[in-house]
């Protein structure tokens, strides 16, 4: 029988630690999709509707999105809003503060990560409001729902980290597996 260092167990934990921490990273951080259809009420405009797609990045910082509307004045701006369906709430992210009449997009790249990765976490309790002249509390909103996922969310472009990550989780596995091997079976 061979005496082999005890390092194996550590190792093993050691490197599957790192893997998952790898991975959780990169899925945390990836950016997300989020879209809501806009619609107003007997307190808003009754006639408006809409839609909004929001791609939120927590680690760039940034709330990027595209808006379409329709039978609605001018929207002065934009936000996303705390708040479950048909709840009033706070401004959390800006999205346009120029205005616009029918379509915008753009970027916010001054966004608080934090906030941006509790909206993605829980979406349906935020919403997205647009405002106007006639009805600056807001015009239209819509509560915001999983969108589809962008292909660069993950894995990234290239997908080395991914696999990286899926490699070092591998070779931590059978590291463990050959350190708990019964005595009696080793060489």
């Amino acid at each position: 029988m061979r005496n082999r260092p005890r390092v194996s167990i550590p190792l093993a934990v050691t490197l599957g630690l790192v893997a998952s921490l790898t991975i959780a990273g990169i899925v945390q951080a990836a950016e997300t999709t989020l879209t809501a259809t806009l619609a107003g009420d007997a307190d808003t405009d009754d006639d408006g509707s809409g839609t909004a797609t929001v791609v939120l990045d927590p680690a760039e910082g940034t709330a990027c999105w595209e808006f379409s509307v329709e039978d609605v004045d001018p929207i002065t701006v934009s936000h996303i809003h705390e708040g479950a369906e048909g709840v009033d709430g706070g401004v959390v992210v800006d999205l346009d503060l120029d205005g616009f009449e029918a379509t915008s997009e753009g970027c916010n790249e001054a966004a608080d990560a934090d906030t941006l990765q509790a909206v993605i976490d829980d979406p349906a309790d935020y919403y997205v409001n647009v405002h106007n002249a006639a009805f600056p509390g807001g015009a239209i909103r819509g509560q915001l729902a999983a969108g589809t996922v962008p292909s660069t969310a993950l894995p990234m472009s290239d997908g080395s980290p991914v696999l990286l990550g899926a490699l070092v989780l591998a070779l931590a596995a059978a590291i463990g597996l050959r350190a708990w091997r019964p005595i009696s079976t080793r060489d």
